[in-house]
């Protein structure tokens, strides 16, 4: 029997209708045919937008930042090692059993290797029970050569401590107050253990000084510390005290007691020989941190 209204025929819903078994020649098609909710239809990849291009780039900058710091740490690390390894060997050429010149009380023998390797070599500083162990230089014509010179002279960053070149130490003269400076490598090595100072319980732990020159040992105890940043406070520029007069040995001894982290009730005199030890301090951008010290032991 025909069908009495045929345009009212409505088309079949399109999600009642089979798929295709294929979309296109040689392409298959998936077919949920059970309208199972769990089963989802591969998407098309999208188009990457600007900014996901921007994020992808941004990381890998970041990535290759965090390789390069991660790689300078390590570099760092092993040249600490491997400078440690340096002042290890030269502190085995310090002969301990060498007995004193018959004339007169030097270390010319104890020291005679480390000035064969070099001859600016002046003496050995040391704080007992710390990483500071290391030998002086000496260059009076080279304004901080081994700031950044190693002991055979080589280009370093770690450098070698160092009397200043305004000071002197000879045989028959000596200024009445050494400077030395050294660096203070952010991974604590040289001289960076004299920020310990800062605290009294460390001051207390570590109340002497050992700087053995090439003429005599000396035992020096610490009376003061203090930062001081040398480009914001020009008041005292402490490292010009060296060859003092009475006056200004008691006005050096006073500003730097009066400056002091380190309450030591010690108050040097006129006459006197003082060791004062410079290095960088971080707090401030051109900070230093002194260290000074009396002489009490005198064997040359």
């Amino acid at each position: 029997m025909a069908e009495k209204h045929p345009q009212r025929r409505q088309a079949a819903r399109p999600d009642q209708q089979p798929a295709p078994l294929f979309a296109e020649e040689g392409t298959r098609i998936m077919y949920d045919q059970d309208r199972d909710t769990d089963y989802k239809r591969p998407r098309r990849k999208k188009k990457r937008s600007g900014s996901d291009i921007l994020y992808t780039i941004a990381i890998v900058i970041f990535a290759i930042i965090f390789l390069v710091c991660a790689g300078l740490l390590v570099k760092r690390l092993i040249d600490d090692k491997k400078t440690e390894g340096e002042f290890a060997a030269l502190s085995d050429l310090i002969d301990e059993t060498a007995e004193p010149a018959e004339e007169g009380e030097t270390n010319a023998e104890k020291f005679a290797r480390l000035v064969e390797r070099n001859s600016e070599f002046i003496g050995w500083i040391s704080i007992e029970d710390t990483n500071l162990d290391f030998p002086v230089m000496y260059s009076p014509t080279r304004a901080d050569f081994y700031l950044r010179h190693d002991f055979e002279g080589e280009y370093s960053n770690y450098g070698v401590p160092y009397l200043d070149e305004d000071c002197t130490l000879t045989a028959d003269s000596r200024s009445n107050n050494l400077i030395i400076y050294g660096h203070n490598m952010k991974t604590g090595t040289i001289f960076g253990c004299l920020t310990g100072y800062k605290e009294s319980s460390y001051y207390a732990e570590h109340p002497y000084i050992q700087f053995d020159t090439l003429y005599g040992d000396g035992t020096y105890e610490v009376f003061a510390a203090f930062a001081i940043d040398v480009v914001s406070d020009t008041s005292f520029a402490y490292n010009t005290y060296i060859d003092m007069d009475e006056a200004a040995f008691d006005k050096f001894v006073g500003e730097v007691k009066r400056r002091s982290d380190v309450d030591s009730g010690i108050t040097p005199e006129y006459g006197d020989e003082l060791l004062t030890l410079s290095t960088c301090e971080y707090s401030s951008s051109n900070g230093r941190y002194v260290v000074c010290a009396r002489r009490v032991q005198n064997t040359d």
